[in-house]
């Protein structure tokens, strides 16, 4: 008879090497789900619920909250158009940047003390990049020439890229009414401010996307011309 071959007796590190293999495994098809299932549909979703947006109440003079400086947390106020981003990008825009409230909800989230949009000073926002739908997924590909529109109750405002920029999340002056770090930036500026984090995936940093605002015109006009231009 042959001798017995000795079994091997797991170890502590042979174990751990193995649930560190299990976990990186499960990670990895989470982030997959997350990038091409669970995003795409809930991006899908956002930018239908901004098609078909109705608030209780609703006129079709005043199809969104009225802007306000005690408007509530959540409250939708305005629409979000970024033909760089697709030619049907479409968000809601809600009140506040509190992530069960707004951003993880509604999606792009207007900064509580940063002026409205078309507003002297600094219309800020901020939206994921990555999960609930990520809004901001494309952030960076945002160049010079690029519009950015937003519709509220009283007007269609206009915006237009200026510049990009990474910084620390201590650096919150990046939203000011004179954004710090932005080329040019002087006070009486029209600006808007879109935020989110950097890199995908972690929330190390901010990129920061500066505008400032081109045109406006009432509801009663209708969509602007680019918009449409845009969106063919």
């Amino acid at each position: 008879m042959g001798k017995r071959r000795a079994e091997l007796k797991p170890t502590f590190l042979s174990v751990l090497g193995e649930l560190l293999i299990t976990t990186g495994v499960i990670l990895m098809l989470y982030v997959g789900w997350q990038i091409f299932v669970n995003d795409p549909t809930i991006s899908a979703q956002q930018e239908q619920s901004a098609k078909t947006y109705v608030q209780p109440n609703a006129t079709a003079e005043k199809p969104f909250s009225d802007i306000k400086q005690n408007l509530k947390q959540g409250k939708v106020f305005g629409k979000l158009y970024i033909p760089r981003f697709s030619k049907t990008y479409e968000r809601l825009i809600g009140q506040g940047t509190f992530q069960k409230i707004t951003l993880n909800k509604i999606g792009p989230g207007h900064y509580l003390g940063s002026a409205w949009p078309g507003e002297v000073g600094n219309f800020a926002v901020a939206a994921h990049r990555t999960s609930h739908g990520a809004p901001f997924n494309k952030i960076d590909t945002l160049k010079d020439g690029d519009l950015v529109f937003v519709q509220t109750n009283d007007a269609w405002y206009t915006y237009k890229y200026l510049q990009t920029a990474i910084v620390d999340p201590s650096e919150v002056d990046v939203i000011n009414d004179v954004p710090k770090g932005l080329v040019g930036a002087h006070s009486g500026g029209r600006y808007m401010t879109m935020t989110s984090c950097h890199p995908k995936w972690t929330n190390r940093q901010r990129i920061v996307v500066w505008l400032e605002l081109i045109g406006s015109q009432p509801n009663s006009a209708g969509k602007p011309t680019a918009l449409k231009y845009l969106q063919q």
